[in-house]
């Protein structure tokens, strides 16, 4: 819901900053459904084939997750390279805003829960994705400073929103990386 609202209403005003967010948003949801799986295969009992289990499993879902955020970072970059050669500006409004703010409360929600449950339940699927989430956090309160600069009248702000997206992602996607 929250990567469909970012990209069915950044496509509706041509917000680069809002579409970027909303493909970081789909590449989170994405992971979130490739984890599950995961975890469902890395909870089997030992077998003959894997007398040690199947932990792994969750290992290789960590990895997915940053080859996720690789493919967003390379669509983030693209489109704000895009704006930046078409030089136009995206139609910032209230709902605009509205929907920022409404899915940044939401993944605020889902970081603090993810977290917890990693830490308790000792999974690096869960951790990662609770980090991949926070990015989402962070890529959120780019653009709505970006929406705010737009308002008052400077729409470079817009791609300058979505290169700093691409950022963010890339940071993440490191750090998810090389734990």
């Amino acid at each position: 819901a929250v990567a469909g609202a970012k990209l069915v209403f950044g496509y509706a005003t041509g917000a680069v900053s809002i579409i970027s967010d909303g493909f970081h948003s789909l590449t989170d949801s994405a992971s979130n459904i490739f984890g599950l799986i995961a975890t469902r295969a890395a909870h089997k009992p030992p077998d003959e084939d894997h007398p040690y289990g199947h932990r792994k499993y969750e290992t290789l879902a960590a990895a997915g997750i940053f080859v996720f955020l690789l493919l967003a970072v390379v669509e983030v970059a693209r489109a704000a390279l895009t704006r930046f050669a078409a030089g136009t500006s995206p139609e910032v409004t209230t709902i605009s805003f509205v929907v920022m703010v409404g899915t940044l409360a939401i993944n605020l929600l889902v970081v603090r829960y993810e977290s917890a449950q990693g830490r308790r339940l000792n999974s690096e699927l869960l951790l990662a994705d609770a980090m991949h989430t926070k990015s989402d956090v962070l890529t959120s309160c780019a653009v709505i400073a970006s929406l705010i600069g737009v308002k008052l009248g400077y729409p470079i702000l817009d791609p300058i929103a979505g290169v700093a997206i691409a950022a963010f992602i890339a940071r993440t996607g490191l750090m998810i990386a090389r734990d």
